[in-house]
């Protein structure tokens, strides 16, 4: 359960973070395939959940709160889905809303877990910095 950011995503990060690009929207999404986050990713190395009630998330700037902590880190407001059908999640990736960059990704559970009809999963994105 190892947050890790990707070469593709540590460039966007560093030029959002410099100001040499523009900040973007991100987007939350959950991925159905059996992969552990490596440092050579992209987006297209993971299978976004869909249908049986999932939706990506669209991240706002207000849902975030940044804390001065040692080490300093910022969460994002819980997400949860309510699922209508049965899936097997893995984890979570964000994304670049425009530029569908993957920033980084998150295995929660690595040997997958099955969410049934009425299940709900709940989400707090969190990075941390050290």
């Amino acid at each position: 359960m190892t947050l890790l950011a990707p070469s593709v995503g540590e460039v966007a990060l560093l030029a959002n973070a410099l100001n040499v690009t523009t900040p973007e929207a991100l987007t939350l999404r959950l991925y159905t395939n059996n992969h552990a986050p490596t440092a050579a990713d992209t987006a297209a190395s993971y299978t976004e959940a869909s249908g049986n009630g999932y939706a990506a998330v669209a991240m706002t700037r207000a849902g975030w709160t940044v804390t001065n902590s040692t080490p300093s880190y910022a969460t994002y407001a819980q997400q949860t889905t309510s699922w209508t059908g049965t899936v097997t999640v893995y984890g979570y990736f964000i994304t670049g809303t425009t530029s569908g960059t993957l920033y980084w990704a998150e295995e929660i559970y690595p040997s997958g877990q099955v969410f049934n009809s009425g299940d709900t999963l709940a989400i707090t994105p969190k990075i941390t910095l050290t």
